[in-house]
């Protein structure tokens, strides 16, 4: 799974792994991982083989029925699914910096040449840094092989993005290729881990050895497969991976001369994602798309959107290209007959000149489900994309028991994680806009009732009309606005007072 590249060509020199003969058991001593113990070297044999054309092996869309589940035993890719591996990797001058990966399996596919393909957000940091993120793309045929279908990595400097080299299959010349064999085994030959020749991308991979006992941080292991890893740049230098039934990758490794080549990870931990946590990375990987749409637009470009794994029931087609649109609602636009007890007032700053409000007697009112002052519009919504919530508010004067700046926010169709409904308008679930105590205009997020700081995705379970209905929680506040952002102000609120549509 992605971000564990070789840096350069090496000679032929045995890498010493983290070995060690222990049992499993899901918390190994604290000294089995610093207890090295010699893996021995494979036969001379598992020299992996140049690639010909970089085209084998053949990849045939009738070979996929149900892509997106990927139970292959050595390589299981359950979205939910965080991987932390921690190591040491050697900069250009040499020196020996601390390195950390991290691989979320996310709920979000993408249909690349007629497979609906599994897509993991990846994080690679050197030195503390994060020098690489990363979309991959992964599917499993019939017989049990998980495919590399592509990537989309950004690389960075300092913070600031540099490049993108991407490939993903179909374009370009760019070929799928093995990710993980179904049943690996020692003396096969060696296989194309896909093959993106416009950015230089001829990774191959062979089995080097089985039946390796191997201790990491996070847990012992018997039986181990170590999968040697090479490329047309890079014939004499290795990455060693080595990979655990039901659990996957544990551990790399390097054999070569050249110091560059000297990265080592162990897994540290292997966690399963809360919904809320999902969700925030469905986000991240939803606008890390949004950049690709830029970034590659002859390449990435041209790849339909990412999708929810509920509609991965095969390879059908998925949508027209682009990406999920950013929702801006106008209160100008709202009919009378929206309004319960709303008033359309005059503000020369607002879009139209209008703006919502209620009067202020200064009465603190109740939320849902009692029907207090409300608006109700509807919204058109992208299926499985999680968006930020942010209404435009007017803080009016406060007066009697009103501070003139909350409202309460429902929608039809929203759902968690267990795709259960939640914020469904008159019932008693909704998101709170808790705006500032100065009077005047703020952008606020729309907010747990319980949690005020908090920052939740709105998720709806289709596409197609969401109905909005704003109420207010305290008299004399207004809005004149409502957002729904799938991805440009996913973490910070817009910095204009008017948001363009």
């Amino acid at each position: 799974m992605g971000l564990h590249r070789i840096a350069s060509a090496a000679a032929a020199l045995l890498l010493l792994l983290s070995a060690a003969a222990c049992g499993p058991g899901p918390n190994p001593p604290p000294t089995a991982a610093s207890t090295p113990a010699t893996l021995e070297p494979a036969a001379p044999a598992a020299t992996v083989g140049e690639p010909a054309t970089g085209l084998e092996p053949n990849f045939a869309p009738s070979n996929f029925d149900q892509p997106t589940t990927i139970n292959n035993s050595w390589m299981p890719m359950k979205p939910g699914t965080r991987y932390v591996y921690e190591g040491t990797t050697v900069q250009d001058d040499g020196t020996v910096v601390p390195h950390r990966i991290v691989i979320n399996i996310t709920d979000l596919t993408k249909v690349i040449g007629g497979v609906r393909s599994v897509a993991t957000w990846d994080l690679d940091y050197s030195d503390e840094q994060l020098v690489e993120a990363e979309l991959a793309f992964f599917a499993q045929d019939k017989a049990g092989n998980v495919w590399r279908m592509g990537e989309y990595p950004e690389e960075y400097e300092n913070g600031e993005f540099v490049a993108a080299p991407t490939w993903i299959h179909g374009f370009a010349d760019a070929r799928a290729g093995i990710a993980m064999m179904a049943q690996p085994q020692l003396g096969t030959p060696s296989y194309a881990q896909g093959w993106g020749p416009a950015v230089n991308w001829t990774d191959r991979g062979q089995v080097d050895q089985l039946g390796v006992e191997l201790c990491v941080p996070y847990n012992c292991f018997k039986d181990v497969l170590v999968i040697a890893e090479t490329s047309e740049a890079e014939k004499d230098a290795f990455q060693l991976k080595s990979w655990a039934k039901g659990v996957g990758n544990i551990h790399t490794g390097w054999r070569g001369a050249s110091e560059k080549t000297k990265e080592v990870l162990q897994l540290i931990e292997v966690v399963e994602l809360s919904p809320d946590e999902l969700a925030k990375v469905r986000a991240e990987a939803l606008a890390m798309e949004q950049h690709a749409y830029e970034i590659s637009k002859d390449v990435y470009g041209q790849t339909p959107p990412l999708e929810p794994a509920s509609a991965a029931g095969t390879s059908a087609p998925a949508p027209q290209a682009g990406a999920a649109a950013e929702i801006v609602f106008y209160a100008v636009d709202l009919p009378a007959n929206a309004l319960a007890e709303f008033e359309l007032l005059d503000d020369p700053a607002s879009p139209g000149g209008k703006f919502m409000a209620t009067p202020n007697t200064g009465g603190n009112l109740d939320p849902p489900p009692e029907n207090d002052p409300n608006v109700i519009f509807t919204v058109p919504v992208e299926g499985g994309v999680p968006y930020r919530c942010w209404v435009h508010m007017k803080v009016g004067t406060p007066e009697g028991l009103s501070q003139a700046n909350v409202l309460w926010v429902q929608f039809s169709g929203a759902v968690d994680a267990a795709n259960q409904e939640l914020y469904k308008p008159d019932t008693g679930s909704y998101l709170t806009a808790q705006g500032p105590a100065q009077e005047g205009w703020a952008w606020v997020g729309c907010n747990l009732a319980d949690a005020p700081g908090s920052e939740p995705l709105v998720t709806f379970s289709a596409t197609g009309e969401s109905t909005v209905r704003l109420q207010a929680g305290m008299e004399g506040v207004g809005f004149d606005q409502l957002v729904l952002s799938p991805a440009q102000f996913l973490k910070q609120p817009p910095a204009e007072a008017i948001v363009k549509r």
